[in-house]
């Protein structure tokens, strides 16, 4: 067996699983499953919500294997988590080897969407909050056309490489501006707070907080303490961005 290959496994295995905002339990039995399969005396697992650590020892090596990957980017895909489960339960069970798991994890993350059709979710997903929160046509078109200013907001700050919290500032605030225009120039009678309600939904963090509390009830209280607060930032972001684009507008009142 080729247990550096295991090794580098069972880290990408971890390492797209945490990025793509999986539980850290999770993500520790994951690469558990995968290191046991080499049938060595002591192996070990170590995730937290900004790195990872594996360990390989048994008497047969002259050294114990370690590695220790720290992870810089998250964002939820739960399609990335059930690939690396689904490719983990096959070298488990020996249906594939550990190269070719190797090459699948690599294949893992590659453009499963086109950018236009990830637009036009979002400008969607907006519009469908409105509907909702009670919205009426004006409001589920006004969201609309927000979710796709949102969708052009998101690509250029991603290319800009900003922190996440200055994204999430920015284009709260700029989705502010763009309801609060709309309702002076084009729907008089708009539902402003309807409308930059639905918007935001994609930036809320609600897998994060789900994660925060299913961390904490496994008893993992560093990882599930890390992702509250990570919860808590974004919130936070995007309330003051909201709050930044209302006062731009003159202070347009819900």
């Amino acid at each position: 067996m080729d247990y550096k290959t295991l090794m580098d496994v069972a880290i990408l295995a971890g390492k797209i699983m945490l990025e793509s905002n999986a539980e850290t339990y999770r993500v520790e039995d994951t690469m558990n499953h995968i290191l046991k399969t080499s049938k060595f005396e002591t192996t070990e697992a170590f995730a937290i919500a900004t790195g990872l650590v594996a360990t390989l020892d048994d008497p047969s090596l002259e050294d114990p294997i370690t590695i220790v990957n720290r992870i810089n980017v998250r964002d939820t895909n739960l399609n990335n988590i059930a690939s690396v489960n689904t490719i983990s339960r096959q070298l488990t069970s020996d249906e594939i080897t550990i190269s070719e798991a190797y090459t699948a994890l690599q294949t893992i993350g590659k453009v499963q969407y086109k950018p236009i059709h990830k637009d036009i979710a979002t400008s969607a997903l907006a519009a469908s909050f409105a509907l909702l929160l009670g919205g009426g046509l004006f409001e589920i078109l006004a969201a609309g056309i927000n979710g796709a200013l949102l969708a052009l907001i998101l690509k250029g700050e991603k290319k800009l490489d900003m922190g996440s919290f200055v994204r999430n500032v920015l284009s709260s605030a700029v989705i502010s501006v763009g309801a609060g225009l709309m309702q002076m120039f084009i729907f008089p009678t708009l539902m402003i707070s309807v409308v930059i309600t639905g918007t935001i939904m994609p930036l809320v963090p609600g897998t994060a907080i789900t994660n925060a509390i299913r961390d904490t009830l496994q008893g993992d209280y560093m990882s599930g303490g890390a992702k509250a607060l990570e919860a808590f930032v974004t919130a936070l972001s995007i309330a003051l961005g909201v709050a930044i684009g209302l006062v731009l507008i003159g202070g347009v009142l819900f």
